[in-house]
């Protein structure tokens, strides 16, 4: 018992650190801190423990020691994971999944470094916030499934099985809005934030400029945008018209929908009052939470080509050996 209760515990402070890592790297984006260092890599101006540090050295060193500090989390997490649930397939995957992407998420903050101020970087940095999104996610999903197995209860109902257009749906929005994300990361990393000026919904006289412009950039990120939130929208009728026996399945829909919204007011705020730091971070957060949401509805409903319909979330029981039961003697 004590030790589900420490595998607990470590499970949430990972998905803090991985939180915190999230936030801590917007912030060195939007305060234009990924030379805060120099050159160097992992240290900071070739010193451990830099004679003299800017502020942009202190955000963008920071935003290292606590990626290190994540990364090492994730590695006892998931060892620990693996082999406390050995025969859980789910458990390997998703440890797997955050180990790989966060060390695959420093490597391409190390190259950034390197390059500075080219297209290539921009594309690096679009990759590196990608690839943190699932290792969060990830992260997150293997907490849920830690809860999960431990748990000694398991919620019957009478829920009809889940049908494949509602597996697909989930899937697909989680797939799309991915990809989307990282129409949003160019956005940030091109400086296409106000390419439309501080006009909302319009952008000049033209409702697609030139994607090759900033303007163009920004209004393909608008219009993906929106869809993702119409999706999210059919996706919340589905469920509650069809599904709403399966309560996992109905709130986790409701708050991806709450979220979705709660991000799109986040982006007209950054289009009318111009970039600030404090809305980036709560944009990042939600886009955070929002497809990390997305990922546990995808995890609920199962893979859509399994070939199987789940009613319910089933975890492990250990079965309790009673006395003097009806019928034995």
């Amino acid at each position: 018992m004590f030790k589900r209760l420490l595998l607990r515990i470590l499970a949430i402070i990972t998905s803090f650190f991985a939180y915190i890592t999230s936030l801590l790297g917007v912030n060195v984006t939007v305060t234009g801190s990924g030379r805060g260092c120099g050159g160097s890599w992992p240290l900071c101006h070739g010193q451990l423990l830099p004679d003299s540090m800017s502020v942009a050295s202190f955000i963008e060193y920071s935003h290292r020691i606590v990626s290190g500090g994540d990364g090492l989390c994730i590695l006892i997490l998931t060892v620990w994971t693996w082999f406390a649930y050995k025969q859980d397939r789910l458990i390997k995957l998703l440890g797997f999944l955050s180990l790989f992407f966060v060390v695959l998420q420093g490597v391409l903050g190390a190259l950034t470094v390197v390059f500075e101020g080219t297209f290539a970087k921009n594309a690096l940095l679009s990759f590196h916030f990608g690839f943190s999104l699932i290792s969060f996610a990830s992260v997150i999903l293997l907490t849920i499934r830690i809860f999960q197995l431990q748990s000694t209860k398991t919620e019957k109902s009478a829920a009809r099985p889940i049908a494949k257009v509602l597996q697909y749906g989930a899937w697909v929005l989680a797939i799309y809005t991915y990809i989307v994300m990282y129409t949003g990361a160019l956005v940030e990393h091109a400086g296409a934030a106000t390419g439309c000026g501080h006009e909302v919904p319009g952008c000049g006289t033209r409702y697609l400029p030139d994607l090759s412009s900033l303007a163009g950039i920004h209004v393909l990120h608008r219009y993906a945008a929106f869809l993702i939130w119409l999706l999210t929208l059919c996706f919340m009728v589905m469920v509650i018209r069809g599904f709403r026996e399966h309560r996992d399945l109905l709130w986790g829909s409701c708050w991806a929908f709450l979220l979705v919204t709660l991000q799109a007011l986040s982006g007209i705020l950054t289009v009318l009052l111009g970039e600030q730091l404090m809305i980036s971070l709560v944009h990042a957060t939600l886009v955070s939470v929002f497809f990390a949401m997305l990922c546990y509805l995808c995890m609920q409903v199962g893979w859509p080509w399994s070939g199987r319909q789940i009613v319910e979330q089933q975890v492990p029981i250990v079965p309790v050996k009673t006395q003097g039961s009806v019928g034995s003697r």
